[in-house]
């Protein structure tokens, strides 16, 4: 499992990094980086799978994520991530990987370089890994680097627009859900046509867990010629289009759609979960994303502004990640820490310590924990 998550000089942030459990909600003002956190990550994966087939990265990307306060004429942008892996009682191990580059803008020349390195830091020893000769087979590095590699392949930065379900879509071949989920029933399709077992599994899933609906389809849209369009039955084959489901149903399937991919992300992103859902639904949204995590083993990152979604985590404070803007960079506190260092304060001072969790949506809101617009 990823432990942590460092980036640099990327976008708005200069160096800032976050704690990471099984699932993790980043808070914070608008443009105050929780995205340029997820697309950092997302950059990193991509750079991952491409290399080392394509190793440049072109002037133009360069221009877009240039921080502001670089120098004009230089930038050495470096993601760095780390998983902590615990060998023994004792002993742990640990793999930095980094995307670095180099790129004068007065002679528009772009160097990029991929670099990984193996750490014990029970032995305070190093060794750096030649990514160059380790396609296709990652499997001849140590096994902690391949399960980082693993954990980082296919991130996408999802951010699932419901709304977009209700429309038909002309017929197509689409093997992965787009970012925002407006492919879906296209998807569906494709899944069903080429995959059955793995379209058979979507569905058993999808039965267990939305109670009054048990399958789903995709058939012809009897209004425009040509497209699908998503169709639910309950257990009495009686039928819903999805215009006549919930938000949240049209969510719950979405993440069924992106785990149930070929080769899925085990590192999932999402943005916003509770856009377009009712607040009374959020829970049942929040509830099945932590169950899913569970049953799948993956890692989950989300961002939100929603004081109901950061209830759900009130027994794991230590999994927020506070995002603010000082001096127009991104600054990251851990909403465990925050808690701690202040009780630990109150302690000394002779009072009593509060218990923030019980109503932490209500402390974020008030400006207690931070990242709330000004």
């Amino acid at each position: 499992m990823l432990t942590s998550l460092r980036i640099q000089n990327f976008r708005s942030i200069r160096d800032a990094s976050v704690k990471l459990g099984q699932v993790n909600l980043f808070i914070g003002p608008n443009n105050s980086g929780k995205s340029n956190f997820l697309k950092g990550i997302e950059f990193a994966s991509n750079r991952i799978a491409a290399y080392p087939v394509e190793q440049e990265l072109s002037v133009e990307w360069y221009e877009q994520n240039l921080p502001r306060a670089a120098k004009p004429d230089y930038f050495t942008p470096l993601i760095w991530i780390q998983l902590l892996e615990q060998v023994s009682d004792e002993e742990f191990c640990e793999v930095n990987y980094s995307v670095q580059g180099q790129y004068h803008i007065s002679k528009k020349e772009v160097i990029t370089e991929l670099k990984a390195a193996f750490v014990n830091t029970f032995l305070n020893s190093s060794k750096a890994l030649d990514l160059s000769t380790a396609k296709p087979d990652f499997k001849a590095f140590p096994s902690v680097f391949y399960r980082l590699w693993e954990r980082l392949r296919n991130a996408v930065v999802y951010k699932i627009e419901p709304a977009l379900f209700k429309v038909s879509d002309p017929l197509s071949n689409q093997p992965f859900l787009d970012a925002r989920g407006a492919n879906i029933a296209n998807f569906l399709n494709t899944l069903s046509q080429n995959d059955d077992a793995r379209f058979g599994q979507l569905k058993k899933d999808f039965a267990e867990c939305v109670g009054n609906l048990v399958s789903v389809s995709t058939p012809p849209d009897p209004v425009f010629s040509g497209n699908l369009k998503i169709k639910f039955f309950d257990s009495e084959r009686n039928s819903y289009w999805a215009e006549e489901v919930s938000e949240g149903v049209l969510y719950f399937l979405a993440l069924l759609c992106i785990v149930h991919q070929p080769n899925p992300p085990k590192l999932l992103l999402l943005e916003e979960p509770e856009k377009g859902i009712h607040p009374r639904r959020i829970k049942e949204v929040m509830d099945f994303i932590f169950e899913l995590a569970r049953l799948r083993d993956i890692q989950i990152i989300l961002t939100s502004h929603s004081p109901y979604v950061v209830d759900h985590f009130a027994d794991i404070p230590e999994c927020i990640s506070v995002f603010d803007r000082e001096q127009g960079e991104t600054v990251i506190h851990n909403a465990g820490d925050l808690i701690n260092e202040t009780n630990e304060r109150l302690v000394a001072e002779g009072k009593k310590p509060i218990r923030y969790i019980d109503s932490l949506g209500e402390h974020w809101v008030s400006g207690f924990l931070g990242g709330v617009p000004a």
